[in-house]
């Protein structure tokens, strides 16, 4: 065999070898995952409405903490979607048809939950639900200011008044 044959069948050979390989490993980019700091917010079987990138921002367990993320409605009817701590306080949002809402510290979709359960750098369980989908409890972390990107978020702890102190 020349050499020319020889290299042309061992290109043919690496290259089969490298596709039927490549059919065995799975491509993960097709699959949602919660890319950056926040959780992703899910149905089993559907994805009508979803969050995205949701996190609670707290300085202290006990104290407010402000929730955001994107949370989307992809109906043609408008959602209202409830969501707060287990066992705890909750806010209910109308999602407009086809439209996200931000949840970023400004503006009229600002929401400060009050008493978060757990300190800055722990998971909560919060739940949230809609009339047709019901409800879901899913682990959602609870960041602080440490990061730059929230520092500015970060409610303030309240101030505690000493017993039989005036106002």
């Amino acid at each position: 065999m020349s050499r020319t044959v020889t290299r042309l069948a061992t290109g043919v050979v690496a290259g089969g070898l490298a596709l039927v390989l490549s059919a065995c490993s799975p491509v993960l980019t097709t699959k949602p995952y919660a890319s950056s700091d926040g959780a992703r917010v899910t149905w089993e079987g559907s994805n009508s409405v979803k969050g995205e990138n949701v996190l609670v921002l707290a300085a202290a367990e006990g104290g407010p903490a402000r929730i955001v993320g994107g949370l989307t409605n992809m109906t043609s009817e408008s959602v209202e979607l409830t969501f707060g701590f287990v066992d705890g306080e909750s806010e209910t949002l109308t999602i407009n048809p086809r439209s996200t809402v931000l949840l970023n510290g400004t503006g009229e979709n600002d929401v400060v939950l009050q008493d978060v359960p757990v300190g800055p750098g722990a998971i909560v369980q919060m739940s949230f639900s809609t009339r047709t989908l019901g409800e879901v409890v899913l682990p959602i972390p609870v960041l602080d200011g440490t990061l730059e990107a929230y520092a500015d978020l970060v409610p303030e702890p309240y101030e505690v008044q000493p017993a039989g102190a005036g106002g």
